[in-house]
């Protein structure tokens, strides 16, 4: 049987979330709703559009970009690690040089405890992992709030924590939604981040 995974947003190339030229994919579903949660509206778990992860695999492997490595985030990706699993193995296997980051709001413990996802921890480099606490700014440009643990899984994931740390917190890309609507991509710093929850149309996603 196909697996399928429910996709929000993708975006290419992305330098705010992670060294180098990457790939951001946003899993849609979070069931975590912190306080100040930047992407309220990826948060229930029809939002996006289901493909699937062969055919999703193949549009990426077939883009007319460079990349370094891919990103992804939500959303919560541990909801859907099973399918993320699936579809890394798929790009990892045509694209060894590339790389993994992952942004969750849940600790590693969680992800320890999910037998669903094994597979997909086991093939990250760099976990970003914690939920997003807006009293407390995070101090690594990965961040989004200082309780967030960065976990260096991989030689290429101590790399790329090496290499986040000396870049210049508050990045941004502008990705399209569709022809007319944009949104700010990236890591803000606490002066950037908005006060109330955004407008899906206009906003800044880790």
């Amino acid at each position: 049987m196909e697996t399928l995974f429910r996709l929000a947003r993708i975006a290419y190339p992305v330098t705010a979330l992670g060294p180098g030229r990457r790939l951001a994919l946003w899993s849609a579903g979070c069931p975590l709703n912190c306080p100040g949660c930047i992407t309220p509206e990826l948060r229930p778990p029809n939002a996006g559009q289901p493909i699937a992860v062969t055919a999703l695999a193949r549009h990426i492997l077939h883009l007319d970009q460079p990349l370094d490595g891919v990103t992804f985030t939500g959303g919560e990706p541990l909801a859907q690690a099973g399918a993320l699993g699936a579809l890394w193995a798929l790009l990892q296997a045509a694209r060894p040089a590339w790389d993994l980051i992952v942004f969750s709001g849940y600790p590693k413990a969680q992800w320890l405890r999910r037998r669903n996802a094994a597979r997909l921890l086991a093939a990250t480099d760099l976990l970003i992992a914690g939920p997003y606490r807006p009293q407390r700014p995070g101090r690594h440009p990965l961040q989004a709030s200082a309780n967030q643990r960065l976990h260096a899984l991989s030689a290429r994931g101590e790399a790329l924590r090496t290499q986040g740390a000396k870049t210049e917190p508050g990045q941004r890309n502008l990705g399209m939604i569709d022809a007319a609507t944009g949104w700010l991509i990236g890591i803000p710093t606490p002066r950037r981040r908005p006060a109330s929850a955004p407008d899906p149309r206009h906003s800044v996603n880790p």
